[in-house]
């Protein structure tokens, strides 16, 4: 678990965990490695045998971002890491603070081409998933929101309420209770289709706005060789997992919606995830520096 305890991939994991066992017929600890942006968690999975005793569970951050983005790892996450399981997808929304009144994005994207780095964007950090896709509306509308890196998302949700910075693009479980509270305001959510936990909220495809039908995954890969029946019977085994309806309403809550797409199908999502955010870090010349 390359993330601390108590957020909500945390808790999937750790929801998970005595499912698996019981599929599995063998222990299942749920490890937290946090540091590094999750690399650290990452580079131990890449680092154990293959042999499947080994699982991270994974984003775009330890996986395809960091594919596209570090350039210093002692492993290649696309060579050394395999898929097993697409766990979940969690839907992201923009969000903005009060100094901002434009009522959807589309607005505030006129807004952004019209006066370059007026809007300013908060982010947990360089290389993020909400950098990256932020960089990637620039790129798609010509506009320019300005970047406000922060070293994680406490001091920026503060900084937003209290106007020091105007939005931000996040997952919906992780701003659900300033939006609960009022205290700020959404004005899309990134994708194809409405998410459910927003349903009066548009889509950037309903907006017009191409390109950003970014899937935000969370899954679980494994040690690069790890033998092809291991890995299809976690797969399976995950899957059953993925399919409960118990826990299928423990998730609901937390924004994340069961995929449970195997390694082939998952790895297609990889390829695809890591080729859009190469293209984004050569187009943006972004660098961890």
């Amino acid at each position: 678990m390359p993330f601390a305890p108590g957020g909500s991939v945390d808790v999937l994991a750790r929801l998970m965990a005595p499912r698996l066992a019981e599929q599995l017929r063998q222990d299942v600890i749920v490890e937290n490695r946090t540091g590094a942006a999750g690399l650290i968690a990452a580079e131990n999975v890449a680092q154990s045998p293959p042999n499947g005793l080994s699982l991270l569970v994974a984003s775009g951050g330890q996986v395809t971002i960091a594919a596209a983005l570090a350039s210093n790892l002692t492993f290649d996450p696309m060579r050394d890491l395999v898929p097993v399981t697409h766990l979940v997808d969690t839907p992201y929304v923009f969000v903005v603070g009060p100094t901002l009144r434009q009522p959807t994005l589309r607005e505030l994207v006129a807004e952004a081409r019209a006066n370059p780095g007026k809007i300013t964007y908060a982010s947990p950090g360089i290389g993020s998933v909400t950098h990256l896709m932020m960089e990637l509306l620039n790129q798609q509308t010509g506009a320019r929101f300005e970047h406000v890196p922060y070293r994680g998302t406490a001091q920026a949700m503060a900084d937003m309420i209290a106007g020091r910075v105007d939005m931000t693009l996040s997952s919906i479980a992780s701003v659900k209770p300033q939006l609960d509270r009022g205290e700020l305001r959404p004005v899309g959510t990134a994708g194809a289709r409405r998410a459910a936990e927003l349903p009066n909220v548009p889509s950037t495809a309903e907006l017009g706005i191409e390109g950003m039908d970014v899937r935000v995954w969370i899954g679980l890969v494994t040690r690069a060789g790890t033998p092809e029946a291991t890995i299809a019977r976690l797969d399976e085994a995950s899957r059953k997992v993925l399919s409960q309806t118990d826990l299928q309403e423990r998730l609901a809550p937390l924004g994340l919606v069961p995929v449970g797409d195997g390694p082939q199908a998952f790895g297609a999502t990889l390829a695809d995830d890591a080729a859009r955010w190469r293209q984004a870090v050569a187009r943006g010349n972004i660098t961890l520096n």
